[in-house]
């Protein structure tokens, strides 16, 4: 079909966490399922994580400075809030 393939796959672009930030990506992560979703005649617009949520998800980790790991979820929440929201 004149189509010339590689011939390996493209390698999967890797990125690098802090371990300081190493606890909140893992919270953002098991909290994936969280998201509050408003849903109208506009569309779907994502609001952010429900902090009840995230809460528990700390407390079932074993989060000891939930302050500061709150701090950094919310900045990882900016970010796909941002990608989200774009569709």
């Amino acid at each position: 079909m004149g189509i010339s393939l590689p011939d390996q796959p493209a390698e999967p672009e890797s990125i690098g966490i802090w371990p300081e930030h190493i606890e909140a990506w893992e919270v953002f992560l098991a909290s994936s399922g969280q998201w509050r979703i408003v849903a109208g005649m506009a569309g779907m617009f994502y609001q952010g994580l429900d902090a009840a949520a995230l809460a528990a998800t700390m407390a079932m980790l074993g989060v000891e400075d939930r302050r500061r790991c709150l701090q950094q979820v919310r900045q990882i929440e900016s970010g796909a809030l941002e990608i989200l929201n774009r569709m």
